[in-house]
């Protein structure tokens, strides 16, 4: 416990890429020795540029890690650090997945499909329209939605959700304890009872324009697929979609009309090659779904004999898998692919219960 206390105060230095608090963590033993290391030990270890230095001698005097936990404790708010099982296995295989993760309410199901919907901020009727035909329609066959409950179609997406009796999870670019925008205060308190709000920023932090780029990295880094329902060239979720390609996500966009410039984004999308969003049942067939079968009834299905087509890396590595276990090095050896990759698909095919995750990351047909 006096450890995950140090980790939670080691997470206020968010925004320092993961490989730096990773080599701090391993060269003093973990966050409690960052936090006892004197300012010549951090300077001499050589890892963080002599500002980072800095930055944690400054937050060594104004944070005080027993109260932060105290606090956080009292609201209700739980810390799951990067190394926890409990931890999302997806948002692992990013380039830089956060230290961990600050979260109010209930942590969804992993086995569970996660999809991330996105738009614009100012959106058409028929935007709105389309964001909430989509979020239903994959509600209601058990898949969770995440976004960032941004005013207007990020927003309407958790909403739709939350109607449809489904799961949703906004990801915000302030502390869980903080509501923003304002103006979804019933939101922010619907998504608690239905679902959870993440963060990498601690209690008490408020909103900043560069905290939305981290943000977006982990909407995308939390889903399987994102969809774009309707967004204009220029639009914030530029950033998450590339985030997405990075991560090796799948893209869909919804078609808008070509004389509307709030659809100039989605449209360009598609002319770029993203998947074409039209219905639920669209995002489902991308990630290789069994058309017309309930999520929680895939197992049944697959024994069933039923086929579900698969992406070409998942594919390479559901082929070098049998009925004994085998070892996640020597399937990443084997399979030629980036070891990123290779979780991604391991991910997919557990997913669509195809592959058993054992003890040890082992995994078998």
């Amino acid at each position: 416990m006096d450890e995950l206390k140090y980790i939670v105060w080691l997470a206020h230095m968010y925004g320092t890429p993961s490989q730096y608090i990773d080599s701090l963590l391993g060269k003093f033993g973990g966050a409690a020795g960052v936090y006892n290391a004197t300012g010549k030990a951090l300077h001499d270890a050589g890892i963080l540029p002599s500002g980072m230095v800095s930055k944690i001698i400054e937050l060594k005097q104004k944070v005080d890690p027993e109260k932060v936990f105290l606090d956080m404790n009292s609201k209700g708010i739980r810390y799951i650090p990067k190394f926890s099982d409990d931890y999302p296995p997806l948002l692992k295989t990013i380039a830089n997945p956060p230290l961990g993760l600050f979260v109010l309410g209930e942590m969804p199901d992993f086995d569970r499909l996660w999809i991330g919907i996105i738009g614009t901020r100012r959106p058409s009727a028929y935007g709105r329209a389309a964001t909430r035909k989509i979020s239903e329609e994959l509600s209601q066959r058990d898949v969770v939605i995440v976004s960032g409950m941004a005013d207007g179609l990020d927003g309407e997406a958790a909403q739709a959700a939350i109607d449809s009796g489904g799961t949703t999870v906004a990801v915000l670019g302030s502390g869980v304890d903080i509501c923003y925008p304002r103006i979804h205060e019933r939101l922010y308190e619907s998504i608690q009872q239905n679902g959870c709000l993440i963060s990498e920023f601690p209690p008490g932090i408020n909103s900043d324009k560069w905290h939305f780029p981290l943000r977006n990295r982990i909407i995308s880094g939390l889903s399987q697929a994102i969809v774009v329902t309707e967004a204009p060239v220029r639009s914030g979720t530029s950033i998450t979609i590339n985030y997405a390609l990075e991560q090796g996500r799948e893209v869909l966009a919804v078609p808008g009309n070509i004389t509307n410039p709030k659809s100039e984004g989605t449209n360009m999308l598609i002319k770029d090659g993203a998947h074409v969003a039209t219905c639920g049942m669209d995002v489902l067939d991308v990630l290789g779904v069994i058309e017309n079968a309930p999520l929680n009834n895939l197992n049944e299905e697959i024994h069933n004999n039923v086929h579900i087509p698969l992406a070409p890396n998942e594919k390479t590595v559901y082929a070098l898998l049998e009925d004994e276990p085998a070892e996640l090095d020597d399937i990443i050896k084997k399979s030629g692919l980036e070891p990123r990759s290779v979780m991604i698909a391991l991910t997919k095919l557990g997913l669509a219960g195809l592959i058993s995750e054992l003890p040890g990351q082992k995994y078998k047909r």
